[in-house]
């Protein structure tokens, strides 16, 4: 098996790296840009919570607060799917 083939998530069979739907199962592959957007996203509702909770007084501070915390989640969140997703990747 060469190196530019994966495994499907649902039937476990190798598929090129590019396809998007497994010929086998046909069933749709993770994107990583998912996961990309997903951390970037997260980086802008910390940044801007943290702006929001800094400079703020009132119920916007607590807007900001709560931007921080959802940015966090987000941020490590996404991270730790790619993460995850090499190490299976690499254990297959």
């Amino acid at each position: 098996m060469s190196r530019d083939r994966v495994r499907c998530v649902d039937c476990r069979e190798p598929i090129p790296s590019d396809a998007r739907i497994c010929p086998h199962c046909e069933a749709v592959q993770p994107s990583p840009l998912v996961d990309a957007g997903i951390v970037v996203a997260g980086v802008f509702a910390f940044v801007f919570g943290a702006i929001l909770t800094l400079m703020t007084v009132g119920t916007t501070r607590l807007f900001g607060f709560v931007l921080i915390v959802v940015g966090f989640g987000l941020g490590v969140g996404g991270y730790t799917r790619h993460l995850d997703r090499q190490a299976g990747r690499r254990a297959r």
